[in-house]
């Protein structure tokens, strides 16, 4: 799958880089022996990540990030986004083109002006005065008609060549300011969970919330010592990391362990549901390795399982479900989600303290929202890293279909979800999509 998409991304850079190589043609057609070297070195040297997709599927893109050095990865990365950028820029621009250009073919001729009485007799009066005239003299014979050169009007020239490198441009600096965006310390949501008010022991309590933080892509320790300092900033009374801590082997756990065991929740507890990149993690050793070292490092990970939590005189129930998948070979057979829900759920008893769900993939809450539970926290989608809002429940981005649960606090009915943007990623690109930690404050309702 991945070296298909390396392939596809390969032929829309070789499409849109002709573009670019005749505009340039276009615009300095005295240089054009320089222009061909330029993009052509271009396009090899800032898209090779697709390249080495398609020839070596995941494992060429994970070679780029072991093998050369970081800067160039990320501005490598940042060329590829600006270059898919540029595209889509084009393809609105022709959208827009095409439909102003039926708008103008579907409108009516102008109707000829109605002509009065007057001006019908004069008109008549006149035409015969021009054929009596036209018999009196002989008809001169036509002239040749001389056209004179069209004259190029430079101003207007430059104007419209600056005006055809302005998409790309404005793609290349949109996406480089991406890329140091994605670096940025996470900004804390906010999320009010209303409680009954005789539970007064549980108003106040907070939840910190941090997901699909990618150790080892482009997380390196520098990092992670970031994360855990503005996780800790925010004296969070139990602290939750809603799957994707690992990235893609068993190597990377010794840096997640230390993340785990740097976080310093008031209360002391600190829970983890198993999100898809921590079972791709395990091929490469076993899924009891990758729960162990989570757990020896403080972690309390929760599989299909529900946990109370005592807070003074009251509690709130704390549950998780696996990482909604089949099972591959190796690996063993995982519950299907209405089953892991139920198991879940059912350990929790109905005596009104607040019910917590944590789910790595945000698309359980189809599932799960007739359920009794009060709020489900959820990641994976890294709120589509490039978020050009939301109208609804519907977010707008072009790194995910269409659909719901990407980014945010959605409500059905009194359940609640929040889909955290995570904190790193697989792209080091964000744009209007920062790092993210999540602060839940339990409310009195």
């Amino acid at each position: 799958m991945f070296q298909l998409g390396g392939l596809v991304v390969t032929l829309v850079n070789a499409l849109l880089g002709l573009i670019v190589w005749r505009r340039l043609r276009a615009a300095f057609p005295r240089h054009g022996a320089l222009i061909n070297g330029l993009c052509a070195a271009g396009l090899l040297l800032l898209t090779h990540p697709a390249v080495l997709m398609a020839v070596a599927s995941w494992s060429g893109l994970r070679a780029l990030q072991r093998h050369l050095p970081e800067p160039v990865s990320l501005i490598a990365l940042g060329a590829q986004v600006a270059l898919l950028l540029y595209g889509l820029l084009l393809g609105i621009a022709a959208i827009v083109r095409v439909a102003f250009g039926a708008l103008r073919r579907g409108r009516p001729a102008p109707s000829a002006r109605a002509v009065t009485v007057a001006e019908a007799d004069a008109n008549a009066r006149s035409g015969a005065g021009a054929q009596a005239g036209s018999a009196a003299q002989p008809a001169s014979a036509p002239e040749d008609v001389k056209t004179e050169p069209e004259t190029i009007d430079e101003p207007r020239r430059r104007l419209l060549v600056g005006a055809t490198w302005a998409l790309p441009a404005a793609a290349i600096a949109v996406s480089m300011g991406g890329v140091l965006a994605s670096r940025q310390r996470p900004v804390v949501v906010r999320v009010a969970l209303p409680v009954r008010r005789e539970l007064t022991s549980l108003h106040g309590v907070t939840l910190a919330q941090l997901s699909d933080v990618h150790v080892g892509s482009f997380m390196d320790a520098e990092r992670l010592d970031e994360l855990r300092d503005a996780m800790n900033a925010l004296r969070a009374d139990i602290h939750v990391i809603t799957g994707d801590l690992l990235d893609h082997h068993v190597s990377q756990l010794e840096l997640s362990a230390r993340l785990l065991r740097g976080l310093r929740p008031a209360r002391g507890q600190l829970f983890f549901c198993m999100g898809n990149h921590e079972y791709i993690a395990a091929r490469s050793a076993s899924i009891p390795t990758i729960v162990k070292g989570l757990e020896e490092a403080g972690a309390q990970v929760l599989v299909d399982e529900a946990r109370e939590v005592r807070l003074g005189g009251d509690r709130l129930w704390m549950s998780a479900i696996d990482y909604p998948s089949r099972a591959r070979p190796g690996e063993p057979a995982r519950r299907p989600t209405a089953d892991g829900l139920a198991r879940a759920l059912g350990q929790m008893r109905d005596d009104g303290a607040p019910r917590v769900l944590l789910s790595h993939h945000p698309g359980t809450f189809r599932a799960a929202r007739e359920l009794p539970f009060d709020l489900m926290l959820s990641g994976h989608t890294h709120g589509g890293q490039i978020s050009l809002g939301r109208i609804g429940d519907y977010a707008l981005t072009p790194m995910l279909p269409a659909g719901l649960y990407h980014n945010g606090l959605y409500e059905h009915r009194g359940r609640r979800l929040h889909v955290n943007a995570g904190a790193g990623g697989w792209l080091p690109v964000r744009i209007n999509c920062p790092p993210e930690i999540t602060l839940v404050e339990l409310v009195s309702a």
